[in-house]
């Protein structure tokens, strides 16, 4: 799987904040200035990571808009948004979208380690409760190729997260 651009992101997230589910900048702006307010720090850094923050500026009227919101957009460049952010050198509600998109970035390698221990929580489990691989396949009706691979060989990727888990709750109650 791909991992996440910061704008890839901010598209997707932006749309799932958005109540018509769009990324239309004019919609947007007056959806967060009617009082979708948890849009407005996303909208503002999709503008300017997708080059759109001269549209964004003319969508937000002067006296819905307030200050703050257009300083915040004119101070923000496309091209060190991302370094202004991981610095935190921004108000804190930009940096929550910040840290938002670092936690769905590195959610595959955070997955992949978890299952890594929960491997070996699994293997340990096994040998004091005598349970076998063919017993977990069989009673949870799993692919025994892919169970057997990632058991004896630690290969991962062969098995979902919820399927580790799902092996691990199984053990553990075995």
């Amino acid at each position: 799987m791909r991992n996440w651009t910061f704008k890839g992101f901010l598209s997707h997230y932006v749309r799932k904040l958005s109540c018509s589910n769009t990324q239309d900048i004019k919609r947007l702006a007056e959806e967060s200035l009617a009082g979708n307010v948890r849009l407005q720090a996303p909208l503002v850094l999709y503008a300017v990571a997708a080059n759109k923050k001269g549209l964004l500026m003319k969508s937000l009227p002067e006296s819905r808009a307030g200050p703050a919101m257009r300083n915040i957009l004119e101070g923000f460049d496309s091209e060190d948004l991302e370094s202004i952010l991981s610095e935190g050198r921004a108000p804190e509600e930009y940096l929550k979208v910040w840290n938002s998109f670092l936690v769905s970035r590195n959610a595959p390698m955070r997955d992949e380690a978890l299952k890594c221990e929960m491997r070996k929580k699994v293997l340990r489990l096994m040998e004091e409760k005598d349970c076998t691989n063919y017993r977990i396949y069989t009673d949870l009706k799993l692919n025994p190729g892919n169970i057997n691979n990632w058991l004896k060989n630690g290969v991962s990727s062969m098995v979902s997260f919820d399927t580790a888990e799902k092996v691990m709750n199984y053990v553990v109650r075995y």
